[in-house]
């Protein structure tokens, strides 16, 4: 007999990555920057925290964080405005 689980909707699942880290740089061309994904993070099976594995670390020492977008093509840099 097969025991299937079913997710939340609302919840990832626990082997996609949750968040994308970033090190961001200026290019100098107004509010462009070049995002240079470093590092992933998974969800906790409870919900109260995030394992994270980073490649790099930031020569800043900013690491910015960012949901997974339903369109990501796992491409590692791109060049964008920033959000903030």
């Amino acid at each position: 007999m097969s025991h299937e689980t079913n997710q939340p909707q609302d919840k990832p699942a626990l082997n996609n990555p949750f968040l994308l880290g970033y090190s961001v740089r200026p290019t100098g061309e107004g509010n462009k920057s070049y995002w240079s994904k470093i590092a992933v993070a998974w969800a906790h099976k409870d919900g109260q925290g995030f394992n994270v594995q980073m490649d790099a670390m930031p020569v800043d020492g900013k690491l910015v964080l960012r949901t997974v977008p339903e369109d990501h093509d796992g491409t590692g840099e791109v060049i964008e405005p920033s959000p903030e």
